[in-house]
């Protein structure tokens, strides 16, 4: 197997957006379980408390994950450049 650098960046800021999102995607998930098991106990005022919360974690981790893809556009791909898709079809190919 050949020898291959690839560029990764040392920078922890660098992962703290997809880290944010997992976590606040993580919250979001919590937030709707209690939520569901508290409004199955009776507690509506605090099963949509939950439910908001949930719902908000949810929207910002998108709008995390969203910034994340959007700052790592332009990054090299991680993998070599043979299993990139190429635009020819297989009828050029033949």
């Amino acid at each position: 197997m050949t020898d291959q650098k690839t560029k990764y960046s040392d920078d922890p800021s660098a992962e703290i957006l997809a880290t944010a999102g997992l976590v606040t995607m993580l919250g979001a998930v919590m937030a709707g379980v209690i939520a569901v098991v508290t409004l199955g106990g009776g507690d509506l005022l605090m099963a949509g408390a939950l439910g908001i919360v949930a719902l908000i974690s949810f929207a910002v981790s998108l709008v995390l994950f969203s910034f994340d893809s959007k700052r790592s556009e332009g990054a090299p791909l991680p993998f070599p450049s043979w299993l990139r898709a190429e635009p020819e079809t297989a009828a050029e190919v033949s």
